[in-house]
């Protein structure tokens, strides 16, 4: 009788194993601040090449 409602309990409370319900890219989950594409990336760059342009115009 024992055995039967600790094999229930077990079976209530059981997990499932996290390799097998977890899906995904397998990339690691990183904050929204240093997520950026590629093409932000290189947005930002070109920005900051036009700021460092306009500024060595302007003495």
């Amino acid at each position: 009788m024992f055995r039967a409602a600790l094999t229930r309990l077990r079976e209530r409370f059981a997990v499932e194993d996290a390799d097998e319900r977890i899906e995904g890219s397998g990339e690691a989950i990183t904050s929204p601040q240093h997520r950026r594409s590629a093409e932000a990336e290189a947005e930002l760059d070109r920005l900051e090449e036009l700021g460092d342009d306009s500024r060595g115009k302007n003495p």
